[in-house]
């Protein structure tokens, strides 16, 4: 019988041993993802509960309808969630790999860091693609069914119930009211600040309330004899009163509705999204061709009146001051600019599993006690720095009108910077 070659039998053995020293590194970072991925989820979880706690009122509604209704809005926070447990689970698990000598035993059998690394990397690709599913296929479909559950039980419930002797208050507006007889309420009293700043104080003997668009819960109000006070901002001598035999209000109370029922861009899928930037591309395109025709235009008679010698100063002036104002009016589209950011946080966030967990391989160099606690404590950092990088990057994208690309990508790369940093300092010292 042929024996095997001792090359081949070190070699199969060696796999062997890859193998298992693999498993158990994914092992151990799975552990840990899920330990950390539960936190975050509780976290977000209560937050959900408390953010419907103020919008509605939970004892009136079943305890099946309120359940489906909160884990519809799982699928917005599992856009977080998933990247912070990425980077807390690599941290823990490198951290406890430290603290316990075990990386150091590893290196020492011929393990190299690459090799100790790659299972975790292997696993936060996955989780990548995982969240990218979420972000593109199940919080559109959720956020549709959400918005039916929610405007149905809305229609279902009083949205402003008014109550005898009593007194509400839902945004910006107050009401004071006195006895109630149905639909029918005396003795109203509507206080509410303008977008100016002004004070405007509506009352009337009686009044009717209506409920007329559920879906957006706008509410109409008909008052008898109402009269009508506005006290100025910046004086409070200056007033205004004025009176009539009847009066209708719309209340528009659509804002209070949680933006997780809305058709808003970042619960459209990657699809919508697309059709939606090459819809408003092509508008805004036809707008540019109409500015840069107004601009030759105004180009050309400023031109004009330098040639002619009959052309006064002041029509000149006034040439160069209409020229210099239209080149600065070039055409933006605002939801242009929101689409597109949208459509890169959801490939942004998705990335991030992968980039974060950049930021616990340089703990490999570092010797400390309680490894896993201080890989929890240092992601907890690495978090709350993140979600500020990114809040500032989404409003940097409305404030300077650039590609949103470089904004929205711009806190990966500065981590996955930071980490690479991090790893050549900790090997050349």
């Amino acid at each position: 019988m042929a024996s095997v070659p001792l090359e081949y039998e070190l070699l199969q053995r060696g796999k062997a041993e890859y193998s298992l020293a693999r498993y158990y590194v994914s092992r151990q970072y799975l552990l840990s993802f899920c330990a950390a991925f539960v936190f975050f989820f509780m976290i977000f979880f209560v937050n959900q509960i408390l953010l419907l706690a103020k919008q509605i009122p939970m004892n009136k509604i079943a305890p099946d309808s309120l359940f489906t209704l909160v884990l519809l809005a799982i699928p917005q926070f599992l856009l977080y969630t998933f990247p912070f447990a990425t980077l807390t689970g690599a941290s823990m698990v490198i951290g406890e790999f430290t603290s316990t000598n075990e990386i150091l035993a590893l290196r020492s059998v011929g393990y190299s860091l690459r090799r100790i690394y790659a299972p975790i990397i292997c696993i936060s690709i996955v989780l990548s693609c995982t969240t990218f599913l979420v972000a593109d296929m199940l919080l559109p479909y959720s956020a549709v069914q959400y918005r039916k559950l929610y405007t149905h039980l809305m229609s279902s419930l009083p949205t402003l119930e008014v109550k005898s002797n009593s007194s509400n208050s839902i945004g910006d507006v107050i009401i004071s009211n006195g006895h109630v007889e149905g639909q029918t309420i005396n003795d109203l009293v509507i206080m509410q600040k303008q977008s100016n700043g002004d004070d405007q104080l509506l009352g009337a003997a009686k009044g009717t309330l209506a409920l007329v668009d559920p879906l957006n819960f706008i509410y109409m109000l008909d008052l008898e004899n109402p009269n009508l006070m506005v006290t100025r901002k910046n004086s409070l001598e200056d007033w205004s009163v004025a009176k009539g035999k009847h009066a209708r209000l719309f209340l528009d109370f659509s804002s209070q509705v949680p933006s997780m029922g809305t058709n808003a861009p970042s619960n459209l899928s990657t699809v919508d999204l697309l059709a939606k930037i090459r819809k408003n591309s092509k508008a805004l395109q036809e707008d540019v061709q109409d500015w840069r025709k107004d601009l030759r235009q105004a180009s050309d008679e400023l031109a004009f009146g330098l040639s002619d010698a009959a052309t006064g100063r002041k029509q000149l002036v006034s040439d160069y001051q209409h020229f210099k104002s239209l080149g600065k009016k070039r055409p933006e589209d605002f939801y242009l600019q929101y689409f597109r950011a949208e459509l890169q946080k959801k490939f942004a966030l998705s990335a991030a599993c992968f980039f974060l967990v950049f930021i616990a391989f340089p703990l490999s160099f570092v010797k400390f006690r309680h490894g896993r606690l201080l890989g929890f404590a240092i992601s907890m950092l690495v978090a709350v720095s993140y979600w500020y990088l990114l809040f500032f990057a989404q409003l940097q994208v409305f404030s300077h009108m650039v590609n949103p690309l470089f904004w929205i990508w711009m806190p990966n790369a500065l981590m996955f910077v930071l980490a690479m940093v991090l790893l050549k300092i900790r090997r050349m010292t």
